[in-house]
């Protein structure tokens, strides 16, 4: 029997009843971020990065900064400032003051590298002495060394008894009636029991993930990406998860795949069949391990036969991710700007092709590519516009650089859509696409140029009968 994720968050995850939409203004102040930005974002998607709300907001010159978020129900928000990630758990028509933890910007290097991860934390709310989000940094304080004692434990084959662990942290909660926060320390205990290698997959996910799918839960969506952390590798090399590459790569029959996947003694419901779907057909797309259209036509058969509208929505989404970067699909859109201001987006440039090349002025790889990029400007503008996104500490630097080399291709500055690095999957620099004369990806990556990319376009130019 298939369960409504709607139902399930509203009357189990978040409270009895429904709310009225209402907003929760989060405010605080500290001196050290005069100025700095802060990024306010509700997730939405739990298995790709597309928030459900996004907003930056400046703080003032003193630092105080306030923004109020329209909620329907209890969610987790995060900021994002500097090097930190913080989340806090808010409900509707409350007020939130807050500690922001000292700041520390984040350095350019950090800015560019595809391995970057921010800094996550558990804010502190001031103003509501009983709030949930103390227990939560309370908790996490004390189950951090805890889950580290486990993992070494298990390292150096040493026993650890994590049911005693357990005790000992709920005797400092015993008192606490949160629903959220209940439900957040038995999935915390889960990661524990996992991270201890003793007990099997079932009796975890039945004891500590079930007995009801709670993707909005963050701590749900923890657990369960521990547990099921590349679960078609592994599980199609046994006897229960037979044939299941061929079902996903020759005939992308959904409900065979459905099937098979929940032959596991650790999945429980169709719910949680369509979790692990999802999550894992968007983790091996760029391996190879399957074919990219065979997972495309997966997901879209997931948004036309959903367990529930949400999942339509989630399927739809990552469809739409992973197929930017397909030949023959659109790539993701951009909007930036060049050095002088004017901004460009790929439409600008209908009608040629576009060698768009991700690179930073002062990359020794990047170096080697610019002077044939320059020739490709002078040489082919009639059919081909060079594109290059420049990744750099300021935008000054960009003109700067383009200037005193007499370069004149389209220089773009990266910096008001940070986000295009992980959209280009820019793991490393130089890294370039070809867009065609229609807006759709006709090389996904592109050859660099000293690799080849002018012989390459002329192969494809000629036999589309183009020259």
């Amino acid at each position: 029997m298939r369960i409504s994720a709607g139902e399930v968050c509203l009357l189990l995850l978040w409270g009895w009843g429904s709310l009225e939409g209402q907003s929760a203004t989060i405010h605080g102040s500290d001196p050290d971020y005069s100025g700095a930005s802060i990024h306010v974002s509700i997730p939405g998607n739990p298995f790709i990065t597309v928030p459900k709300y996004s907003e930056t907001i400046t703080c003032g010159g003193d630092g105080t900064f306030e923004i109020s978020v329209d909620l329907d129900r209890g969610r987790m928000v995060q900021l994002e400032t500097g090097i930190y990630q913080g989340t806090l758990y808010v409900e509707p028509g409350s007020i939130y003051e807050v500690v922001l933890p000292a700041y520390r910007k984040k350095q350019y290097f950090d800015r560019i590298s595809p391995f970057y991860q921010p800094f996550k934390v558990q804010l502190r709310v001031v103003n509501k002495p009983a709030d949930v989000n103390l227990a939560i940094y309370r908790f996490d304080s004390l189950f951090f060394g805890v889950n580290e004692e486990v993992i070494l434990s298990r390292r150096l084959g040493r026993e650890s008894d994590v049911d005693s662990l357990v005790r000992w942290l709920e005797s400092a909660f015993k008192g606490d009636t949160s629903l959220f926060f209940n439900e957040y320390r038995k999935y915390k205990y889960g990661v524990l029991t996992l991270n201890q290698g003793k007990t099997g997959l079932e009796t975890i996910s039945r004891k500590y993930l079930g007995p009801v799918v709670r993707e909005s839960h963050p701590g749900f969506m923890e657990l369960f990406k521990e547990m099921f952390k590349d679960f078609l590798f592994y599980y199609s090399r046994t006897p229960q998860g037979n044939g299941l590459r061929n079902h996903i790569n020759r005939f992308h029959h959904l409900d065979s795949v459905r099937s098979i996947v929940g032959r596991h003694p650790s999945v429980w419901n169709d719910t949680l069949v369509d979790m692990i779907l999802l999550h894992e057909l968007s983790a091996v797309f760029y391996r190879g391990d399957y074919h990219k259209e065979s997972i495309l036509i997966l997901l879209d058969s997931m948004v036309t036969d959903p367990v529930n509208p949400d999942f339509a929505l989630y399927a739809r989404e990552i469809k739409e991710k992973l197929s930017s970067l397909v030949i023959g699909h659109r790539p993701p859109p951009f909007s930036l700007s060049n050095p002088d201001g004017t901004h460009y987006k790929p439409d600008n440039f209908a009608g040629k092709y576009i060698y768009l090349m991700f690179c930073t002025p002062d990359h020794y790889g990047c170096m080697m590519e610019y002077p044939f990029l320059q020739s490709y400007h002078l040489k082919h503008s009639a059919y081909l516009e060079v594109v290059t996104v420049m990744v750099a500490e300021e935008r000054d630097l960009v003109g700067a650089f383009m200037q005193r080399n007499g370069y004149g291709w389209k220089a773009l500055y990266y910096d008001n859509q940070p986000g295009i690095l992980e959209d280009y999957l820019v793991k490393a620099f130089p890294t370039a696409y070809l867009i065609g004369p229609d807006g759709n990806l006709v090389l996904s990556p592109a050859p660099l140029p000293s690799d080849g990319f002018e012989q390459q376009l002329f192969r494809i130019m000629r036999s589309r009968g183009e020259i």
